[in-house]
């Protein structure tokens, strides 16, 4: 600060007495604002005096030149030390001096802005006097960003060029007079600029002067918004033709962001910041359909790599897809087989993992070839039968590469569950491996709700897998009629005997009635167990007399019982009710059952006849049969009905 408000070069110049200097201060948080007049009533040549503005950093962005202007005071001799330590009030009154309207010269103005803004290097102005460019440098500064306001440096009169800790102004006035020469070596970097020729400006330019003359501030906030808040006029040779082409006549979303895509050497962060700008201008324009556009545009060929901005592109297809899920579901759509670049191929897959279930609705025979890659990259798609009734004959494709995946057990039980209920046709070999225990599970459980058919297929392919069918039945608290049934046709009562008796008596406990073949099953295992008092006598024995009386017996039903019942001779080996009836009263004789006991097991007249008969043929037997009708006699245990039956002939 003490070197910038000392005379600007080494003597003073004809119209160059009074100067302005604007600069921020390093290592604090004030822009100077300083105004020099040269003295000459000081008896050392080369004296003058210099009032500065410490404007704080919060002011900065709204203080208009003309407020400062109006607070410069020029020093006397007597009292400089009070004139200097005087605060002075910087507020929204209306300014008490003027700067004139700076751009009034269009033309000049133009060539300013362009020179300034359109390159970052130094710019020196050749000028008469002090005060020919003051104003136009005023207004030149009042219209940068905020930001870029607190950095930009400028002096109207610098008799020599000046620095600012280290680097030079970046905009400065400097004396006819003094030939190039003499500070071609200190400013060799910067752009020397003569006013008195001038050439046609760029379009740009004029866009940025007819918004500044209507008090505009697009081009400020447009660049501010692209560059950042913290962009230094370096950014805007590279974006001022870009907001040529943004505000053109005529110009879209899309005329923009091919702009902005086509843009050479532009910095990534302001890459990405202008294409989510076109991003928020196609919303305006056209809404998501507008966005979706700009998505597929950035996801095919490209001059430019954009993995830079791959993350930002990302994060538009995932709002997409929140605002509007039809035009997320028609950017997948409209990207699969399409050229695409690495870019639009990491795109297409995020997109992708966004999908849900009610989305493949849209999807078509035309995109059917895709659902397999689409379903690699986004499994949880599986679990809907949506897609399994889309697949069509990709089943199997589509099955053998969910089949290569890490999936939790959870995963392969949903999309099993959804495989089943779409009623696709899938290979069931393939779905058990690719499923195991699960597809099993899963199968049996839509077999017995009727959800899918016992097919040749299925009947097969749980025909090898007894133990998980057993399984299946074991992880059922409660087994229907229905379960039990489905299991007897690829379980046998001759193996795991206990492990089925467990399960039959859990699934036949509180039921009514009883199909004859798991009345069948439950009998074998009963008679397996021996003993009278299990439960599953007294639900399996009367169904299962009852259907071999009827010639309802299935022959595979009848070889789980027949090793039981052996045949008394052998031309009575045809009757299934005597040889049932025959083993049923040796067991109860043998074991001494109680009355109770065997009416809770023989019900009918026709079964309870049967019984007793075989009883009185053997002497060996008659006594227990003469005790189980004395309890007759004692008791009303029965229905009168089986009371009479054991009755007979006696």
């Amino acid at each position: 600060m003490l070197i910038l408000s000392d005379m600007s070069g080494p003597s003073m110049q004809p119209g160059f007495g009074e100067y302005l200097t604007g600069y921020p201060l390093p290592g604090t948080d004030f822009f100077v604002f300083a105004k020099t007049w040269y003295a000459p009533e000081m008896q050392r040549p080369g004296c003058v005096w210099t009032h500065s503005l410490l404007v704080p950093r919060a002011q900065v962005a709204s203080v208009r030149a003309a407020q400062l202007m109006g607070r410069f005071r020029r020093p006397q001799v007597d009292g400089v030390d009070a004139t200097a330590t005087s605060p002075v009030d910087i507020d929204e009154e209306a300014p008490v001096g003027g700067t004139g309207d700076g751009f009034a010269d269009e033309g000049l103005a133009a060539t300013m802005i362009g020179a300034v803004l359109g390159q970052s290097r130094p710019v020196l102005v050749v000028a008469d006097t002090a005060a020919q460019f003051e104003a136009v440098f005023l207004r030149l500064w009042e219209e940068l960003w905020p930001a870029e306001r607190m950095r930009f440096s400028f002096c109207t009169g610098a008799l020599m060029p000046r620095a600012n800790a280290g680097t030079l102004l970046d905009l400065q006035a400097v004396p006819r007079a003094i030939p190039p020469s003499q500070f071609r070596k200190s400013a060799s970097a910067a752009l020397v600029l003569d006013l008195r020729t001038s050439g046609k400006p760029e379009g740009w330019v004029d866009l940025v002067l007819d918004g500044a003359v209507r008090g505009d501030a697009t081009f400020r906030s447009w660049l501010e918004a692209a560059a950042g808040a913290d962009a230094g006029r370096g950014v805007v040779p590279s974006l001022a033709p870009l907001f040529g082409t943004w505000h053109a006549p005529g110009s879209s979303a899309r005329s923009a962001l091919a702009s902005v895509v086509d843009a050479k050497d532009l910095d990534p962060g302001v890459r990405s910041r202008l294409i989510g700008m076109v991003f928020d201008r196609a919303n305006t324009e056209s809404g998501t359909a507008g966005r979706r556009e700009l998505i597929q545009d950035l996801c095919g060929p490209q001059d430019n790599d954009l993995a830079p901005i791959a993350t930002m592109l990302k994060d538009q297809t995932l709002r997409l897809f929140e605002d509007s899920r039809a035009e997320g579901v028609a950017l997948v759509l409209s990207l699969l087989g399409g050229e695409l670049t690495e870019v639009g191929e990491r795109m297409l897959r995020a997109a992708v993992l966004l999908l849900k279930p009610s989305d493949l609705e849209s999807f078509g025979d035309a995109h059917a070839p895709y659902l397999p890659t689409i379903v690699g990259a986004n499994h949880d798609l599986a679990s809907s039968p949506m897609l399994w009734s889309r697949v069509g004959s990709r089943s199997g494709e589509v099955l053998s590469q969910l089949g290569g995946m890490n999936l939790k057990d959870e995963e392969r039980a949903a999309i099993v569950d959804a495989l089943l209920s779409s009623g696709c046709d899938v290979s069931v070999d393939a779905l058990i491996r690719f499923g195991g225990k699960t597809a099993v599970f899963r199968a049996l459980s839509a077999i017995t709700s009727e959800q899918i058919q016992l097919s040749w297929p299925w009947r097969s392919a749980l025909g090898s897998q007894r133990d998980t069918v057993l399984e299946w039945l074991e992880s059922l608290s409660s087994p229907s009629i229905r379960d039990l049934e489905l299991g007897s046709r690829f379980l046998s009562p001759r193996t795991t005997q206990s492990r089925l008796a467990t399960v039959w008596k859990a699934g036949t406990a509180s039921t009514g009635v009883i199909v004859s073949r798991v009345a069948a099953f439950g009998l074998a295992l009963a008679f397996w167990e021996g003993n009278h008092e299990s439960p599953l006598f007294a639900v399996c024995f009367q169904p299962t007399y009852d259907a071999a009386g009827n010639s309802r017996l299935e022959y595979d039903e009848w070889e789980w019982l027949r090793e039981y019942a052996p045949p008394l001779s052998y031309w009575r080996d045809w009757d299934r009710c005597e040889r049932l009836a025959r083993a049923m009263a040796c067991l109860l004789e043998k074991q001494s059952a109680s009355l109770e006991t065997v009416f809770a097991i023989v019900h009918s007249r026709q079964a309870i006849r049967k019984v007793a008969a075989i009883l009185d043929d053997d002497r060996d037997t008659r006594p227990y049969l003469r005790s189980l009708r004395k309890a007759v006699d004692s008791s009303s245990i029965g229905t009168r009905e089986q009371r009479d039956a054991l009755l007979d002939n006696w």
